[in-house]
């Protein structure tokens, strides 16, 4: 009983709905169904690792961080939506066959990826920005939020195949809200676990740093 006691009802919200906008997406767009494929596998095992994480130890406060979250997880699925059933000029495929190639590799890299570093953070993930345990191992190692990195990869891969303005405009959008996504929980971890401040002056966001970071240097959330 005390792994659903510990739950966020609104977390089990988000995934359900997320799951059905998903659904929709395969009936209405195939190819769109395909594209988000790895993000619904994500929200699946995201729903599972529900039933094994354990109690937070700190969650950030007030509705702003929980707004930016589901903002974050919606914005591109619910525009897809929307351009699927009034307008798909807003998503049509994109003319040159170089770039539609290029988000094609980028999108298969993200894809083949997407499960590692949800496995690594499987009893510790949460929409809402909150803090269970320090993850630093596997992709750990080597970026923060090698969750994100992934989304990178995969949501600019279907931006190059559907290459038109509001498109990019709402990618811009997700990106903003990642951002501040990623300020909130950093803040979280931060206060739970004292230890966060050397491991983000270490290691980088989304990828490897490319120069190492002085050890007088204040890492601050």
């Amino acid at each position: 009983m005390k792994a659903f006691t510990t739950r966020q009802w609104s977390d089990w919200l988000g995934t359900a709905a997320f799951a059905g906008i998903a659904l929709t997406l395969f009936r209405r767009a195939p190819e769109f169904g395909l594209l988000i494929l790895p993000a619904f596998l994500q929200e699946i095992l995201i729903a599972i690792s529900f039933l094994v994480r354990g109690r937070s130890r700190a969650v950030a406060p007030g509705w702003a961080p929980r707004a930016v979250a589901y903002g974050n997880t919606f914005v591109v699925m619910g525009f897809i939506w929307l351009a699927t059933a009034y307008n798909r000029e807003w998503i049509r495929p994109t003319p040159q066959e170089e770039l539609k190639l290029l988000g094609t590799g980028l999108w298969l890299c993200g894809a083949v990826l997407t499960l590692w570093p949800l496995w690594h953070l499987r009893r510790s993930f949460s929409i809402e920005p909150e803090a269970r345990s320090l993850v630093t191992s596997g992709p750990y190692r080597f970026a923060r939020h090698p969750v994100y990195a992934v989304y990178l990869l995969i949501n600019l891969g279907i931006l190059l195949r559907h290459l038109t303005l509001p498109f990019a405009v709402i990618m811009a959008i997700w990106l903003g809200l990642l951002m501040i996504r990623i300020r909130f929980e950093e803040e979280v971890l931060s206060e739970a676990f004292p230890a966060y401040r050397e491991y983000r002056r270490r290691v980088a966001a989304f990828g490897p740093r490319l120069w190492p970071v002085p050890h007088d240097r204040e890492a601050h959330p």
